[in-house]
């Protein structure tokens, strides 16, 4: 998974991220590598790893240079489900778009107006902290993921999905 998105954060061209539905887990780390995001008003986002016995560790590579620390911490806590206007608000995607198709070929025409010289060193402006970060904390957090997957709370917390019930450890 890291390096597929680093591949997305590397990329001399700029990628755009259209959703129309629902976006958890590994697919958050997907639509925060992307340049652009534009989701529909119909679409959600949630972080529900904790609730499994594990955490988005890997996709915190690109998820945690897009979110402000209180929302990063907010959504990675308790798993809340939030809304394409509340995703554009916390910086996961650019735009809530009621036409997603619409937004997306605006966009594109826009981007299109750019020369791939000036397209590629503007993209490499806005992508090396995050590179930065890849190269600092994958290995890390590419174990610490390894780690949380293989524990027993992973394994009841994946178990009691399945089942459709709570985990152990659940509250109320």
């Amino acid at each position: 998974m890291a390096a597929l998105l680093r591949a997305i954060v590397e990329s001399p061209r700029p990628v755009i991220a259209a959703v129309d539905g629902h976006v958890r887990a590994g697919g958050m780390g997907l639509v925060a590598a992307c340049d652009i995001a534009v989701a529909g008003s119909q679409s959600t986002f949630a972080l529900t790893e904790a609730r499994i016995g594990v955490a988005p560790a890997i996709i915190s590579l690109t998820l945690l240079p897009k979110l402000s620390a209180r929302a990063a911490a907010r959504y990675y806590l308790t798993g809340e489900k939030f809304d394409a206007a509340v995703a554009a608000e916390i910086g996961l995607i650019t735009v809530a778009a009621d036409d997603v198709e619409a937004a997306v070929a605006s966009l594109v025409a826009d981007i299109g107006r750019g020369s791939p010289q000036g397209l590629a060193a503007s993209k490499a402006l806005t992508t090396a902290a995050i590179l930065e970060g890849f190269d600092r904390d994958a290995e890390r957090l590419g174990a610490e993921s390894a780690r949380l997957f293989v524990s027993d709370e992973a394994r009841e917390g994946m178990l009691s999905f399945l089942e459709k019930r709570p985990p152990r450890w659940a509250a109320g």
